[in-house]
């Protein structure tokens, strides 16, 4: 029971680590809805993705560092890492994936005008 009491604050920060990683997942969902605006079906499933992805880091988080047992606190600590992202990291993060987004797009339009991509895409 004292090694369980011991270990709650490692365990606090462990799952506020893993919310601020779902924080920056929810930064990339809100890029996609950006992306897709009139597309509702693409916000729905995005939103649906993102949940189960964030309810297996968290499943995960639980089984590996608390042995599976639930309590109030690492739920909390969970959406405070989240809340946390959001108004901290939100804007550095979005700013980011825009940058690898755009240089992603610039690098496929180069090769979309190369000879060997048409072959490939034939």
């Amino acid at each position: 029971m004292l090694f369980e009491s011991l270990l709650q604050g490692k365990m606090f920060l462990v799952f506020l680590y893993f919310g601020i990683l779902c924080g920056m997942i929810f930064s990339a969902k809100k890029l996609i809805d950006n992306c897709f605006r009139r597309s509702k079906f693409v916000v729905v499933l995005t939103d649906i993705l993102f949940m189960i992805f964030s309810s297996m880091v968290f499943m995960f988080a639980k089984i590996k560092f608390c042995y599976g047992q639930f309590r109030l606190f690492e739920l909390l600590a969970f959406c405070i890492g989240i809340f946390l992202e959001q108004i901290s990291l939100d804007n550095l993060v979005e700013k980011f994936l825009k940058v690898c987004y755009n240089a992603l797009k610039g690098i496929f339009c180069k090769l979309k005008k190369t000879k060997l991509f048409g072959k490939i895409l034939k």
